[in-house]
């Protein structure tokens, strides 16, 4: 399988309408309204604060992304610090193991930023992709 290259989207941000357009597609219930969303966004992207925004390359194309945030649902969740979020992978290229070799590198830059731990939320119960990269169930309630 060909290498994914990754990038801040920060470095990359005429990607951002494409990413907000694959997020919105999956999320857009929860998310509102796309312009805004998308000029919000961009202000907070960066590579040396988190959020830390991330977007795969498959051969030169955009195929993928991911986050590290500070908090995720945190009407929910306030004291849980350090979320894996935003994975998504194009659905062109789903069933290839991109979001597995995504999520190890976020894994890896969370490491790197020495962040203490990480915790996400998936539509999975079983966990999916995560299970087998070693992520563990925690019972924090329901929402």
């Amino acid at each position: 399988m060909p290498e994914l290259e990754y990038h801040y989207l920060a470095d990359r941000p005429e990607h951002v309408p494409l990413v907000m357009s694959w997020w919105h597609s999956h999320w857009h219930a929860s998310m509102g309204d796309l312009p805004t969303l998308t000029q919000d966004f961009k202000a907070t992207l960066g590579r040396h604060h988190l959020p830390l925004d991330v977007i795969a390359y498959l051969m030169g194309h955009p195929v993928a992304t991911a986050a590290l945030k500070e908090h995720e649902l945190t009407e929910c969740y306030p004291n849980y610090r350090y979320w894996l979020g935003s994975v998504y992978v194009a659905p062109a290229h789903r069933g290839q193991g991109i979001a597995h070799r995504l999520t190890a590198h976020m894994i890896e830059l969370a490491k790197r930023r020495q962040l203490p731990q990480l915790y996400l939320q998936t539509e999975h119960l079983s966990g999916g992709l995560y299970t087998d990269l070693g992520w563990r169930p925690l019972d924090l309630g329901r929402i």
